[in-house]
């Protein structure tokens, strides 16, 4: 497996071998055969700097926007999607959907017209930000409002990173 390393500000493919892995476990977005979506935004972590934090981005644009509106009318805030236009198209990072793993894992950048796409910087904080937020949530108040329980597939990816 080739190693690709993280640089920040960019979005990548995660590995076939990791979704077979933990996916089904972790109810992690399958792998698209033909398009290799879904791709992340990555960030490393706080704390054990070799756990990376993968974020989801998806077109489905609208559905979420409808969704982010109904809980902010609901809670007062939600910290759940960053909504963003990139690479000429409307976009959604599905902070829910985030999971850590490790840098082996990731497959590949991902490249548009021969470019690497890249994050806007603003976007990266509010990402960042909102991901930190959620998982504070979960480690510091045990509430837990991802799609995966991140603290246990963290010590589970903390355990596999120190064997």
């Amino acid at each position: 497996m080739k190693k690709i390393k993280l640089e920040k500000g960019k979005l990548y493919f995660i590995e076939e071998e990791f979704i077979k892995k933990y996916g089904e476990k972790y109810n992690i977005m399958q792998n698209k055969e033909t398009t290799h979506r879904p791709c992340y935004y990555c960030f490393r972590d706080k704390k054990e700097k070799e756990i990376i934090w993968f974020v989801p981005m998806s077109s489905k644009y609208d559905k979420y926007l409808e969704i982010y509106n109904k809980k902010v009318m609901k809670y007062g805030k939600c910290y759940n999607y960053v909504f963003d236009t990139l690479i000429g198209k409307k976009q959604v990072f599905l902070i829910q959907n985030m999971f850590p793993t490790l840098e082996k894992y990731i497959k590949e950048k991902y490249i548009k017209d021969k470019k690497d796409v890249f994050v806007p910087k603003k976007k990266q904080n509010e990402i960042i930000f909102n991901a930190i937020n959620i998982i504070s949530m979960a480690f510091q108040q045990n509430v837990d409002i991802t799609f995966t329980n991140i603290v246990e597939f963290y010590n589970e990816i903390y355990k596999e990173l120190n064997l």
